[in-house]
Formats: structure tokens, sequence, C-alpha cells
């Protein structure tokens, strides 16, 4: 595979991205590796790839979840945008006035207002530059070539999945096939849990779906003051190694949680020792999904008004729809992720 030198325009200054983009277009792959993780799919789709498991949707797909639409409703599966929401340490939202202008009139006024956050504040996709293992992305490619403070991403970022994340969504409902309102903070989502939420509900998953896993944790971090405590060290509920390798069986698009940060904290060993070989992974599940797999996840999804729902009508596969906001060189966005039926 190419060398990091093929490609020495992106670590020029700003002057020459014009060069990075046609170098790109050309064909030219970031500091691709041959060192390829165990079972990754950096091969699926080609070295240029840059959508990753997304690639599963086809337009026969998208048409068919189309038609799963029957009644015309919509449920919002996004927290909402605001100060205060649970977030994870340093990740900051403010939204203020930029004007407001004549407010009590005579004639004509206005406002405007600005938001300052972090892409990855609340309900949210990761991008697949995200995060790294053993300084590689998605691809093989070379992590410090990838992410620059004066570009962000330059390859794999959120606007490539503009048009992307149109297809089936599943919704697996954990915690209620647990019998619990909700998981508690260390509980691992197994295979077993997947599979026995998906045979009682009477749903199949397919190729291409978007799968949303209920844990119901979401309830309980709502009612925490925020900024609150460090998660990644007091714990949540969320997909072990054994549920992110079904999903690669299953070819799944992209997954999604309602909790921070999609996998069980803290880790499972199991999880550090499989997935990174020098075992100090903090997110394992992460490097698996994003980096091996170079799948779309979602993070903070609110399901709980769809969950109940379905419970009542039997019905848990519906149109889903999430685009990205359109971020160039953007590694995470922002969504309000729709469920049609």
């Amino acid at each position: 595979m190419p060398r990091s030198d093929v490609c020495p325009s992106l670590r020029r200054s700003p002057a020459r991205r014009r060069t990075t983009l046609i170098a790109l277009t050309l064909g030219c792959v970031v500091s691709a590796s041959a060192e390829q993780p165990f079972g990754n799919n950096w091969k699926n789709w080609g070295a240029q790839d840059e959508v990753g498991t997304l690639n599963y949707v086809t337009p026969e797909i998208r048409r068919d979840a189309a038609k799963l639409v029957r009644e015309g409703r919509v449920w919002s599966l996004a927290v909402p945008l605001k100060a205060g929401m649970p977030a994870y340490p340093g990740r900051a939202y403010l939204h203020f006035l930029a004007f407001n202008r004549n407010a009590d009139g005579p004639g004509q006024g206005g406002a405007d207002d600005a938001i300052v956050l972090h892409p990855q504040y609340t309900t949210q996709w990761d991008g697949l530059a995200h995060v790294f293992g053993d300084g590689k992305t998605y691809g093989g490619h070379r992590a410090a070539d990838v992410v620059n403070p004066d570009d962000g991403a330059r390859i794999l970022d959120v606007d490539k999945w503009r048009d992307r994340v149109v297809t089936r969504g599943v919704l697996l409902d954990v915690a209620r096939f647990r019998r619990v309102d909700a998981m508690q903070a260390g509980e691992v989502v197994t295979v077993a849990d997947l599979e026995g939420a998906a045979k009682a509900q009477g749903v199949e998953v397919r190729q291409g779906d978007c799968i949303l896993v209920r844990t119901g944790y979401v309830r309980t971090l709502l009612a925490m003051n925020w900024p609150g405590p460090d998660l990644r060290k007091n714990g949540e509920p969320g997909l072990g190694i054994g549920a992110a390798e079904w999903l690669k069986r299953k070819k799944a698009a992209c997954v999604a949680v309602d909790n921070l940060g999609v996998e069980v904290l803290p880790a499972e060993p199991e999880a550090v020792k499989r997935i990174t070989p020098n075992g100090n992974a903090f997110l394992p599940i992460h490097v698996e999904l994003i980096v091996n797999q170079g799948m779309a996840i979602g993070e903070m999804f609110y399901l709980e008004e769809l969950a109940a729902d379905s419970a009542r009508d039997g019905i848990y596969e519906f149109l889903f729809v999430a685009p990205p906001l359109r971020i160039v060189g953007g590694i995470g966005t922002p969504i309000n992720p729709q469920a049609i039926r």
C-alpha cells in the first residue's frame, strides 16, 4: 500500500490544501498500513473508502425502508440541545443572543442567536476520524496525517455521510427484555440480550439496518446534575465485545445507544486485550466499531417514547433518518434522528 510520503501535502500549510484535495482525488491514500487488525473491514470497499458500514445501505434497502411508513408518525430520538445536558467532561454548550433589536417597537425588530458547542455534545454521531487504534484510523491511515488543527479531519469527516443515513431502523429494547426500567452501570449488553430482544419482539435484523439499543440508562443520566460525574470512572451500561462482533456479522450500517458512550464502562478486560495489541485502549468498543469496522455510532439517543409505543403495538422497525450536519472536516456531529412509521 502507499506510504505516508505519497501524500506530503497533508502535512503542509493551509495554502497547500488544494494540492491535498487533488492528491486525494487522484487516488492518494493517507498512510495506509499493511498491519491490519484482525477481522477489520478495511478492504471491503477499497482503500479510498470514507463511508464504512453505511456502504451496506443500498437503494433497494432504502426503498424497502420507506415502505415501513404507514401512518406518517414521527419520533424525535434526540435529547434537547440546551445547557446542563449529559455530556463527557470538557464538552461544552453555550447559547446566547447575538442581537436583539427594537423588541418593544414601534416598527420592525428582530433577533439572532448564536451557539458555541462541541459537535459531540448530547445526541450525536461519532465520525470515522474520532478514534484511533495504535495511531491509525479506519482504513489504516496514519491518524497524525488525517486529523489536523487547521483542517479537522482531512478525510473521513462526517460530511461524507451527508446523504447516507437513511435506512431501516430496528429498536432492540434490551431493558424491556431484561424486565428492568434501566440497566445499571457496568452491565454488559450481550449477544444473548440482542438476539433475545429481537426474538421476543418478533423482528429480524438485516443487512444495512441501523440498530438502536435501549438500556433505559438515559433516564438515569437525565436525572443527574450536569456537569456531572465522569462516567469514564463511574461506569455505565453498554455494548460489550460480543455485541460489537454480532453487529459485524449482521452487517449493520450503524448502531446507537441511549447512553453517553455506546459501550459498557468500565471496559471488559477481554475487549481491551483482544482489540488492541498493547492492551491500553480506554474505549475498546469504539476502536472495534469505528476503527476496525468503520461504523457510525450514535450516543445519547432518547428512545423512551418510541419504545413505549413499540411495546403497545409490537412494531419495532421503521424508516430511520439521521443525516449529519454538513461539517466539512467534522469529527462528530449533533443530530436530531427520526424514526418514521
